[in-house]
């Protein structure tokens, strides 16, 4: 889940909060009901959704500078909020991570004691229904530190079926010095299965990791082989680093390490997850010469017990493909960039700046990847002042330009892959409202985002419109890809008021289908949730 909290919001504009006229959509795709218009005075500030169950949502809110659960039901009413006790015997402790299920809630907090040197992890469990306590406080995990600014971190995962619980410890970091990790499995009564010390060589990194249903960790990595062969590999025109896979399990003391083989090819960005019938997918994306340029994407389904590759498809991207959305002054400057390098055989166009977001399982095996263009860079600007002395000013860019959605068929194979066109390019706002909220409902999909109104009507070779937060023509896009890979691009509904804006990354797909939506209007804001067809 990818959220953001900014409070100072300026007046900007799209029409989401214009009331029951906005309920009158421009599409035939999805349906959107509001729930009440909202304050941050009155009804508290909101910060993020952290879990649901089939009848409610919930989220974390901020009252009178204090955090609160909040449980809210799918018609968007209110139904309590609480505060989350993070204030003990007038020590301040820090949330972590919030775990709902169908019958409790898991709160996780840390606290640093100066006193004892020592970063300490909490859980306690609550009551899904009412939020009353269902346990004492207790200490699961624990670090050595000496410094609140450098005290290590914790990570908790939770198995796919909702029973056991992964808690990563990483400790301090020291100059020249690689601590191992360490990982502890408990069951949802924060009973520990098993822990382990995970050291990892210098020359090894883990990328991605996730737990099964049995408690098996299993984890990405990447390896860098010795210097001198590096530099073979690198006069050869291969990958200077290879992926395992290293599988952590109750019964063994040391991993079982499987490299990944897959040739030749610059597998890049690669994500993990499991499949219905245990098989390990891994995704991501390749490319044709050592550097983190992009040519096409690739898909892998290994087997559980052997880890071997049983399943491979790679689809590259052709260069219309890379020059779609284009204008052909950008295509001609792309190909002149190709001939240069081909002077140098370095001959294909590449992609650029894109990073896989995440994989999803469809219910009939298959699957759906989804990368985005993503980057930011800030520019400093200095000037002498009237005393003599100098000051400098820091702005921040972030751009969010076109997603890229590809197709995996139930046999694991690429069956198509679409671009779909998108400049967002603010400044100094954390990219709060810019990328783009995702639902997938049978072989459909559905990507929101804010955008130009110029942009309905694009095609291929036009020039696209940057979204602009106080642009007059602003609006909310829907994109829907059927399962041919055929693209429809609509407004969401009717704009009506500009001075509010969506918040892509704080949209959630719920359970049911839907899709629950954040709204802001300075002080105001609004939930609403979309019924896809």
């Amino acid at each position: 889940m990818r959220s953001a909290f900014f409070n100072a919001i300026p007046a900007i504009m799209l029409g989401l909060l214009a009331g029951p006229a906005l309920a009158q959509n421009k599409t035939d795709q999805a349906d959107v009901n509001w729930g009440p218009e909202l304050n941050e005075k009155t009804d508290g500030d909101f910060v993020e959704i952290v879990g649901e169950r089939k009848d409610a949502v919930y989220m974390t809110m901020t009252f009178k500078k204090q955090l609160h659960l909040q449980k809210m039901d799918l018609n968007m009413k209110v139904l309590w909020h609480k505060p989350l006790e993070l204030e003990i015997d007038k020590k301040d402790y820090a949330l972590e991570r919030i775990y709902v299920t169908d019958e409790q809630i898991i709160v996780f907090s840390s606290f640093f004691d100066k006193k004892e040197d020592q970063n300490s992890l909490y859980a306690k469990v609550y009551d899904a229904d009412d939020f009353s306590p269902k346990s004492r406080m207790e200490k699961v995990a624990r670090i050595s530190a000496e410094k609140a600014r450098n005290s290590g971190d914790f990570t908790v995962h939770i198995s796919p079926d909702g029973t056991k619980i992964l808690v990563t410890i990483t400790p301090p970091r020291e100059k020249d010095v690689v601590k191992p990790r360490e990982m502890k499995v408990y069951d949802m009564a924060l009973q520990e299965l098993w822990t382990k010390k995970i050291k990892t060589p210098e020359n090894q990194s883990i990328s991605d990791y996730r737990m099964d249903n049995d408690g098996t960790v299993i984890a990405i990595t990447m390896f860098y082989p010795e210097k001198q062969e590096r530099r073979e590999r690198k006069r050869e025109g291969k990958p200077m680093y290879d992926y395992h896979l290293l599988v952590y399990s109750k019964d063994s003391e040391q991993p079982s390490d499987h490299p990944i083989k897959v040739g030749d090819r610059f597998l890049q960005d690669m994500q993990l997850t499991l499949g219905k019938e245990g098989d390990i997918i891994c995704g991501g994306l390749y490319g044709t010469k050592n550097s983190w340029s992009v040519r096409g994407t690739f898909f892998l389904k290994l087997d559980r017990k052997t880890k071997a590759i049983k399943h491979e498809s790679y689809k590259e991207f052709t260069d219309d493909f890379i020059t779609a959305y284009m204008t052909e002054k950008e295509e001609k400057k792309e190909k002149k960039k190709a001939r240069k390098k081909a002077e140098k055989k370095d001959e294909d166009l590449q992609l650029y700046e894109y990073d896989l977001d995440e994989i999803i399982r469809r219910d009939d095996g298959g699957a759906v990847m989804v990368m985005e263009q993503y980057y930011m860079y800030a520019v400093t600007t200095c000037y002498s002042t009237p005393n003599g002395g100098r000051s400098c000013t820091t702005t921040y860019h972030y751009i969010y330009n076109d997603i890229i959605v590809v197709n995996i068929d139930p046999d694991g194979n690429i069956e198509w892959a679409v671009k779909v066109p998108k400049r967002q390019h603010t400044v100094n706002d954390g990219g709060y409202y810019s990328s783009y909220a995702m639902e997938v409902k049978g072989d459909k999909i559905h990507l929101i985002f804010n955008d130009s109104g110029e942009n309905l009507y694009v095609k291929s070779g036009d020039k696209i419109k940057q979204f602009e937060l106080k642009g007059k023509d602003a609006l909310v896009t829907i994109v829907t890809i059927d399962g041919n890979g055929d693209v429809k691009r609509e407004a969401l509904f009717t704009p009506e008021r500009r001075d509010v804006i969506l918040k892509p990354k704080d949209c959630v797909q719920l359970d049911n289908d839907q899709m629950m939506i954040y709204a802001t209007r300075k002080k105001e804001y609004r939930f609403g949730m979309i019924d896809f067809k």
